[in-house]
């Protein structure tokens, strides 16, 4: 850890007013400002997806706009380019240094990190600098040994977030990023439907979950159940997958569950449905405890068929290094069919359940060259780079006008969608939890979470 850290935030934010994350601040001036961007990872799966949206979309074209300049780096080459920007040969970023380097020689003012740089000594760098940056997730620099999600993110909340001048957003993706943004309108727009004021208590909500399920599958290809496929960066997703102990939070702490993520599922709504998803640690967890800090938080995730089949597998393979891997998105893979569903769920023991989230089909992605997971987490990288510069400080999407942040992403992946369950019982997670498959019936059907009938399925209502 380099660099001053500034003092802890006594006051709990709050989803009805601007929060302030370590020595954020709103500051709007500097927003239409001409801007010369460098985007870090270009060539990657989301760094492909966030290109494709510059060039062919209309939001991407409002943001690009705005940019005087636009710089594109990457270990590799590869033909995705945005027309008139700069294209960097291959180049590989160590270290906070070699960042700087680049910045210095092409006058830099705003650095959108979609690969693995130390987000910590990025954002030191670039405040020192005068540049602004952007992550979409919290990253250390890779070939060191494996941190937890909850160390990670601990180093950006206060009291240890690096002390800044500059505007700094980290987790602007899809989970952390619309998730983040959602989870603040689910509460507002829940509350005004029940008739109580937009507060947890209010609402006496004991529980807000992540809830995704991805079903993307490719056609005409029957991939070794030896092999881990998927639609994000196969590596990073088993980082995450088999780490040490899922977890809940609440209160801002950490609560183990006992268990590693992929040894057992829990069933939760997503969408018009229900899953049997992972428990997975993630870092939006952490800081959206921030606004609800009274109730418990989990991520619960199902990832695709493919990948499920593999864990059961090979329950034997707890290190990422000892897996194959494939990618569902192209260029890899192009014969995709299925969905994305991505949102918050919120638990109430008065009111039953309310999920607000995204149902973006592969179609879409793939019309884009990627897929349907990748379209959300570029949407979100340009719903936060819409918005960079506004406040200063380290912070996150729930610092923002995240209305705003929902309608930029809803012109790229569609309106979002909302769905209440007024008779759901009180279940926490723990209440949740189902046995794993038995590895000798895999091949049966699996079984599917059981969950009422929504009572309400229609478009999320913004303010």
């Amino acid at each position: 850890m380099t660099g001053h850290h500034a003092a802890a935030v006594t006051a709990a934010p709050s989803p009805n007013r601007p929060l302030i994350a370590g020595n954020g601040k709103e500051d709007r001036t500097v927003l239409h400002a001409p801007q010369r961007a460098l985007v870090v990872g270009c060539h990657g799966g989301v760094g492909r997806a966030v290109l494709s949206l510059l060039e062919h979309t209309d939001a991407g074209r409002r943001l690009r706009s705005r940019l005087e300049a636009l710089v594109l780096a990457d270990t590799r080459g590869g033909p995705e380019a945005v027309n008139g920007a700069v294209v960097l040969p291959p180049v590989t970023i160590r270290s906070a240094d070699d960042l700087a380097q680049i910045v210095r020689e092409h006058r830099i003012t705003q650095v959108i990190a979609l690969g693995s740089l130390d987000t910590v000594e990025c954002i030191e760098t670039c405040d020192a600098l005068g540049a602004d940056f952007l992550a979409a997730s919290a990253e250390e620099w890779p070939g060191g040994a494996p941190v937890p999600t909850d160390a990670v993110i601990r180093r950006l909340l206060p009291p240890r977030a690096p002390r800044a001048s500059r505007s700094h957003l980290v987790g602007s993706g899809a989970n952390p990023g619309l998730v983040n943004a959602l989870a603040p309108i689910a509460l507002r727009t829940f509350a005004r439907r029940v008739g109580v004021a937009p507060h947890a208590d209010a609402l006496d909500l004991y529980a807000v979950l992540v809830t995704e399920e991805d079903t993307t599958r490719e056609i005409g290809a029957s991939p070794s159940a030896d092999v881990f496929a998927m639609t994000w960066s196969p590596g990073h997703c088993l980082d995450e997958l088999l780490e040490p102990r899922a977890f809940v939070v609440s209160g801002g702490r950490v609560i183990g569950l006992g268990h590693r993520p992929v040894e057992a599922a829990y069933r939760a709504r997503c969408g018009a449905r229900g899953i049997n998803g992972m428990a997975v640690p993630h870092e939006e967890l952490l800081t959206l405890s921030r606004v609800f800090p009274s109730v418990e938080m989990a991520f619960v995730y199902r990832v695709p068929h493919a990948a499920r089949r593999a864990l059961r597998k090979h329950p034997e393979r707890m290190r990422p290094e000892q897996w194959r891997t494939h990618r569902l998105y192209p260029p890899w893979a192009r014969a995709l069919r299925g969905e994305d569903r991505l949102g918050v769920l919120l638990c109430s023991r008065r009111f039953g359940e309310f999920w607000a989230g995204f149902r973006t089909d592969v179609a879409e992605g793939v019309a884009l060259g990627t897929n349907a997971t990748q379209l959300q987490t570029a949407a979100g990288v340009l719903a936060g780079w819409w918005q960079l510069g506004r406040r200063r400080g380290v912070h996150f999407v729930e610092d923002l006008d995240v209305e705003e942040f929902v309608r930029f992403a809803a012109g790229i992946l569609g309106w979002p969608m909302a769905v209440e369950d007024r008779e759901a019982p009180f279940l926490p997670l723990a209440e949740r939890r189902v046995p794993p498959p038995s590895r000798l019936r895999r091949r049966a059907p699996a079984r599917v979470a059981r969950v009422a009938p929504a009572s309400r399925i229609e478009h999320l209502a913004l303010g």
